[in-house]
């Protein structure tokens, strides 16, 4: 998905009278998406220090930003396992490595 159809599914959803909280938060994803390349670095850090108060628009903020996954799940107090629960239970697609 790129930018101009980030923009134009927005809108979209910004003409809407009142929008669900699905809605919302699939908002805030693809605000997130836009805006992950101006991050600060000053910024992630301060949203790793939040630690178990990150909320999960955050965490998807974070991902999308490229931090390091076990950076995120150190931060949020929880192993490699239960973070891989939590992204797969929020409905993030989780891949596995294949070692040969």
């Amino acid at each position: 998905m790129g930018a101009l159809d980030i923009y134009e599914e927005i809108e979209s959803m910004q003409s809407a009278e009142k929008l669900t909280a699905k809605q919302q938060q699939r908002m805030k994803v693809l605000q997130a998406k836009l805006n992950h390349d101006k991050l600060s670095q000053e910024k992630l850090d301060r949203i790793l220090s939040k630690g178990q108060d990150m909320k999960q628009s955050e965490v998807l903020m974070l991902l999308e930003a490229k931090v390091r996954k076990d950076h995120i799940y150190k931060a949020l107090g929880m192993d490699k396992g239960e973070f891989r629960e939590y992204l797969e239970n929020i409905g993030v697609k989780v891949s596995t490595r294949k070692r040969g």
